[in-house]
């Protein structure tokens, strides 16, 4: 802000040159502005004094036109940072009436005495709305001077375009003799190398085609002559062997009185979009057999609006609509409603991705009828100024009816495995890598989630004397095709149970006649080891009872049968009967004892036939 000592000056010359004066602290980043700052622009309601402080976004930043807004923002900021250089600069701003005027600004940045930055930067605005308006008149005229003097030469413009004609179009003037008027650099090069011909203005054009073209061209220039513009495609095969097309167009050439002169002839060559078309249409072909003949339905959208614009026909069978039905419907109301929000997110999701992604969602048909499907999904793709993304849906009703039933199967086999002890198992040759059924990791006492499964892991449960016949076993069964004969081996698992296994199973061989995996079961047969052997312990009991039988009740029975015999016959006194019957009664306790030990062996024999007949 100005000192008091030399304000009054200060201020009168920004007033004689109507000038808006302002000046900025870089280091308190303070704007103040002088009276006539706000004057010209029609605002004396925000004049506090002569010079005042205001904050640079309300008093300069909002009034900028905001086309102008950012380049004066970033030109002042420029500046500030490289004081050295001129600050001036020309931008709009609002004047209270509404309309914009246009103000020069420029600045210096001061110094003192010493010549160092003071980080103060003095300026004023200035109004050159009129001058400016002067500026675009001037412009105006002159452009439209310019446009008259191409007017005054546009007589001239047609040898010119001849000249500077593009390289694959070439302009020919043929007056009404058929001899040439004139001709572009590019007919010359064309004559030259397609036709082998030399041109020269006067000569006639039927010197340089071909001999048979001639009737053709002359019909074509006839009709030029007698008025008629029109234009035809032909074309025929040069003498390099290639084939070219040409879009002719044929116009007379008619004088201010209305006389026609000639001819101008305007041939293009279009081989090359000739081409570019026939490409096309193999693509569009290819297009069309890949897009109507794919297995799961296609249907591509707009990637801003969610609108489908083609479908293919499976589309049609998997939706239940028609296509003209299907295009321009959102995509959404291909959903169910609860799946909704998921889908529009995921829709998102696919528009912003560059690469291949999946997921497996329902769709509702025509009928209403809820279908599992797979969504793929490429990256979107750009048709003109428009964003397509294109995504394929493959019906997975029947997948998952047999991957359902699938796994009923495997569940059923895996309780009858668990009803008949039997885990079976697939272990890839030679690596070992296997897979085990839950019947498998129960018979091992292990849990799925503890272990991985692997032939070794099962080889290190066998017990040390079966050992060598297993490993034995292993390698015959992993080396010769087919079904292995069947080993039994007792193995002691995780938990330190011994059990008694059978296993067996059937090797295959790949394609290079290589054994490259076996698949086999095991059955717990451990009950059944343990019955066998009750069986056997049952035999010997019955055999002990049998001996019991024969030998311990018989003998005290004879004696007690003898004794009754001798007392009943009388043949002995009283004396000896009283001894015979002390020997009874003996003999009776000999036989009640071995009765006892008879039937404790029946009892014990008993319990046994009840264990068998539980396992």
């Amino acid at each position: 802000m100005p000192t008091n000592s030399y304000s009054s000056k200060y201020e009168t010359l920004l007033a004689v040159g109507q000038l808006g004066g302002w000046e900025y602290n870089v280091l308190t980043q303070e704007l103040w502005c002088n009276g006539y700052y706000f004057e010209m622009l029609g605002r004396p309601e925000y004049i506090v004094s002569d010079w005042a402080k205001y904050s640079i976004k309300e008093v300069w930043e909002s009034w900028l036109h905001p086309a102008d807004l950012q380049k004066a923002k970033e030109y002042f900021s420029d500046y500030i940072l490289n004081p050295e250089k001129e600050y001036k600069q020309q931008f709009r701003m609002l004047h209270a009436n509404g309309e914009y005027l246009t103000i020069l600004s420029r600045a210096m940045a001061m110094r003192n005495e010493a010549g160092d930055l003071t980080g103060m930067i003095i300026g004023t605005h200035f109004d050159i709305t009129q001058t400016q308006a002067l500026t675009e008149n001037f412009i105006t005229t002159q452009k439209e001077y310019e446009k008259t003097k191409k007017q005054v030469i546009k007589d001239n413009a047609f040898l010119k375009a001849i000249i500077n004609s593009p390289k694959d179009l070439f302009v020919i003037a043929i007056d009404k003799n058929y001899r040439f008027l004139g001709f572009s650099d590019a007919y010359v090069e064309f004559a030259k190398t397609a036709l082998k011909k030399e041109v020269a203005v006067g000569m006639s054009a039927f010197d340089v085609i071909p001999a048979d073209l001639v009737p053709f061209a002359k019909a074509n220039y006839d009709k030029a002559i007698a008025g008629e513009s029109f234009v035809i495609t032909n074309n025929f095969i040069f003498p390099d062997g290639k084939r070219r097309f040409y879009e002719n167009k044929y116009s007379p050439i008619i004088d201010q009185h209305g006389k026609i002169l000639g001819l101008t002839l305007f041939s293009n060559d279009i081989t090359i979009l000739k081409e570019q078309q026939e490409e096309t249409r193999i693509v569009d072909l290819r297009y069309a057999a890949l897009f109507d003949g794919a297995e799961d339905a296609i249907l591509i959208a707009d990637a801003t609006s969610g609108f489908l614009v083609d479908v293919n026909d499976r589309a049609t069978q998997l939706f239940g609509y028609t296509k003209a039905e299907l295009v321009g419907m959102h995509q959404t109301k291909l959903h169910p409603p609860e799946e909704l929000e998921t889908v529009a997110s995921l829709f998102q999701k696919f528009t912003k991705n560059n690469g291949y992604q999946f997921v497996d969602t329902h769709i509702i048909d025509q009928k209403g009828k809820i279908k599992p499907v797979r969504i793929t999904a490429g990256a979107p793709f750009r048709a003109g100024k428009y964003l397509f993304l294109a995504a394929y849906f493959r019906d997975l009703s029947s997948e998952r009816a047999v991957i359902e039933k699938a796994l009923t199967i495997q569940e059923m086999l895996s309780k009858a495995e668990g009803i008949a002890h039997v885990g079976s198992f697939e272990v890839v040759l030679p690596d070992g890598h296997a897979v085990w059924s839950d019947e498998m990791f129960r018979i091992l006492d292990f849990s799925p989630n503890e272990v991985l499964a692997h032939k070794d892991r099962f080889t290190q449960l066998v017990i040390e004397e079966d050992q060598d016949a297993y490993s034995k076993w292993m390698v015959k069964a992993s080396t010769i095709e087919g079904e292995a004969e069947a080993i039994q081996v007792k193995i002691q698992t995780s938990k330190g149970k011994l059990k008694h296994v059978i296993v067996n199973g059937v090797s295959y061989k790949n394609a290079q006649g290589e054994i490259y995996k076996f698949i086999g079961v095991v059955k717990d047969i451990t009950t059944r080891v343990a019955t066998l052997e009750n069986l056997r312990l049952q035999n010997l009991r019955l055999r002990e009872i049998a001996w019991a039988q024969s030998h311990l009740v018989r003998g005290p029975l004879s004696d007690i049968l003898g004794i009754t015999k001798i007392i009943k016959e009388k043949i002995v006194d009283d004396e000896e009967k009283e001894a015979l019957i002390s020997q009874l009664h003996i003999a009776a306790e000999t036989l009640d004892k071995a009765v006892k030990e008879v039937v404790n062996n029946a009892a014990s024999f008993d319990e046994s036939i009840q264990f068998v007949k539980n396992t």
